[in-house]
């Protein structure tokens, strides 16, 4: 075919050498001698000194030209170059999570109480059936915890299908607080201090309320200060 030209040794060597540089594993930078080579071909067939491609203006002429062989100054960054890359950033945004996760974690409770296997005296069964009569707890259901500053803690379901926590304080006799909440929400029930009072509260300074806070088994008690008056 008229026109048609072989490619040469020189055209072949050429062609390998950018495959190697720029094709899709380049391999070149591990080969000083081959990246020399092509260095000095490029040089050799390189029209523009530059060896940045110019970007065409908006305001060019019409007949203007990118250079031949701009495609030859483009350097595709290496593989292993943008792994760095990537695993840099996901170290950062490791980082950031991890920190932001310590910042908004919930206060680790004072105690943590465990189910006793206690069966339901004639105290208690009064104080739930007398004195709790519109939060219609089934004494049949109540589970008792261990106790906590002298506060025995009781857990149960009412006729509504809702969990609820009982505070009795046993060596008055008392019923210090109850609570019931849809099964769907956090059951939180906030017994002051200032009621019977807590055993060993006494030393701790100014008044508060221990926050007791039911898990799938267990129960959480946090102790909450109220700052002293004046």
């Amino acid at each position: 075919m008229e026109g048609f030209r072989s490619p040469s040794d020189a055209d072949r060597e050429f062609q390998e050498l950018r495959r190697r540089a720029y094709g899709p594993e380049p391999d070149i930078s591990v080969d000083p001698p081959a990246l020399a080579r092509l260095r000095e071909i490029e040089a050799a067939n390189r029209t523009d000194v530059n060896p940045l491609p110019v970007a065409r203006a908006s305001g060019s002429a019409a007949g203007s030209e990118a250079p031949a062989d701009a495609a030859s100054t483009e350097h595709p960054v290496p593989k292993w170059s943008r792994l760095v890359w990537v695993g840099g950033a996901l170290v950062l945004v490791g980082g950031i999570v991890a920190a932001t996760l310590l910042l908004s974690a919930p206060p680790r409770p004072e105690a943590t109480l465990h189910p006793t296997g206690a069966a339901v005296d004639n105290l208690l069964y009064e104080l739930v059936v007398g004195e709790l009569p519109l939060l219609a707890i089934e004494p049949s259901t109540l589970r008792g915890y261990e106790s906590y500053l002298g506060v025995e803690i009781w857990s149960g379901v009412n006729w509504f299908g809702s969990p609820c926590l009982v505070a009795v304080h046993r060596a008055s006799g008392n019923l210090s607080e109850a609570r019931c909440a849809p099964a769907s929400a956090d059951l939180i029930m906030d017994v002051s201090s200032s009621g019977d009072g807590f055993e060993g509260f006494e030393g701790r300074a100014g008044d508060g309320i221990i926050r007791f806070v039911l898990r799938d088994d267990t129960v959480d008690a946090y102790v909450h200060l109220m700052p002293e008056a004046g």
